[in-house]
């Protein structure tokens, strides 16, 4: 009788063969899961950006000016304008994904 206690050559294969199916279906997971961080970093910084803008331009009672700001090495396009009793402002800017992205905040003027 022999003495078989090792993997044989097809069941290392099959082994094998279901670590790279995993693999490959975690990286582009992963690379996908960092540009949504990426992009959301990038959203947070802006809007913060947008939003001490506008609280400042609210307390000051002062409209301010369509300007254009790098931040964090993204272009972003900062625009203002007044809407009924509101000021709004919004900001738009090219993404970590390559998408136009645009969010706006609305506000009451100090009084």
């Amino acid at each position: 009788m022999t003495n078989n206690k090792g993997f044989t050559l097809i069941e290392t294969i099959v082994a094998a063969s279901l670590l790279m199916v995993i693999i490959t279906t975690l990286i582009p997971a992963a690379n996908l899961l960092m540009s949504e961080r990426k992009a959301m970093e990038q959203k947070y910084t802006i809007v913060n950006e947008l939003h001490s803008k506008l609280q400042s331009s609210l307390w000051n009672n002062r409209h301010p000016s369509n300007f254009v700001k790098e931040i964090d090495g993204t272009k972003a396009t900062f625009s203002f304008a007044t809407e009924r009793d509101l000021l709004k402002g919004c900001v738009t800017w090219t993404n970590a994904q390559k998408r136009e992205d645009e969010f706006c905040l609305y506000g009451y003027p100090y009084k």
